[in-house]
This record gives structure tokens, C-alpha cells and sequence, in this order.
């Protein structure tokens, strides 16, 4: 990112992906990449896709749309996501097993937690999740799906039952 910078205070301002793209391809060191069924890809792929998660504020919405999505379903309602990269996964995978971010402990209580007096009840409350699985694990595409479409090689899919 600092050299997108760079380049636009030095030289001129980026007009076209392809300029973004040769940019990209002059700072990285290696010429290309390989995907999971071993094709070159081209070097500045991951930084156009992070550019767009950035600029559609993609893992928020995610977020958000995950929370409207238990606001609204009503108890045995079901929802099934499909995600295409590590970052919307962990979003999800957190969701649908109740290990929510606001819900993480703070290490520094935890030195004084044998002082304090714990409310087991609320602890239950907070570790419960608000989703039952509907796979034990999360569905990948196998090999043949992945050679008749290519697109579907990192995608997961998992579903869940609202239970609270």
C-alpha cells in the first residue's frame, strides 16, 4: 500500500487497473503466484481484493448482516452462508458458534478471578450459542466441483438453526 502511495506522490496519479496492476508487479519480488490447483496468478490479485474488501467495507457488513440475520429470523429459522476467503469465514465461523469478539475475556480479571464473585448464570448466558449447527463441519467443494468451476475452490459453506 505504501508504494501505491509512493508512486502517486513521485509520478503521477493511477487511471487504470492495469497501472495499479504493473505498480504492483514492480514492488513484489516474485513473478507470480500459484493457486490451490496450481495456475500462475498474477501478483497484484490479493491486493485488488484487498483494496475491494477495504473500499466496500465488506467484513463489517458481514457482520452486520449476520446480526440483522438473528434479529430478524424467528427461533428455527435457519441461515446458510457461503464464504470465499479466511477473513468473512472467521467472521462467520464466530458467529454461528457464539465466540463473538465482545464476548472475549480479558486476561488482566482473569489474575484477580479468585477474588471475585462469579455469576455462573451470566457466564452460561454469554458462552451459549445463539446458533445449532446444521454440518458437524464446514462443506468444501470436493475435486470434481472444483475442476468443472474453478471459482468454487476456496468457498465453505456452513448453516445453522437459531435456538435463542
Amino acid at each position: 500500500m505504501l508504494a501505491i502511495v509512493e508512486a502517486r506522490y513521485l509520478f503521477k496519479k493511477l487511471t487504470t487497473t492495469e497501472e495499479l496492476a504493473d505498480l504492483v508487479d514492480s514492488v513484489c519480488t516474485e513473478n507470480y503466484r500459484l493457486d490451490k490447483l496450481q495456475r500462475k496468478t498474477h501478483v497484484a490479485t490479493k491486493t485488488f481484493q484487498a483494496l475491494r474488501i477495504f473500499v466496500n467495507n465488506e467484513l463489517n457488513e458481514i457482520n452486520y448482516g449476520l446480526i440483522l440475520s438473528h434479529y430478524y429470523l424467528k427461533i428455527g429459522g435457519r441461515i446458510v452462508t457461503i464464504t470465499f476467503h479466511s477473513l468473512e469465514d472467521t467472521i462467520v465461523k464466530r458467529h454461528l458458534s457464539g465466540n463473538l469478539i465482545e464476548y472475549a475475556a480479558n486476561p488482566l480479571p482473569l489474575k484477580y478471578s479468585s477474588h471475585a464473585n462469579v455469576d455462573t448464570n451470566l457466564v452460561k448466558e454469554v458462552m451459549d450459542s445463539k446458533w445449532k449447527p446444521l454440518h458437524k463441519h464446514v462443506l468444501v467443494p470436493k475435486y470434481e466441483e472444483v475442476e468443472n468451476n474453478p471459482r468454487s475452490r476456496s468457498a465453505k459453506l456452513r448453516a445453522a438453526v437459531k435456538v435463542k
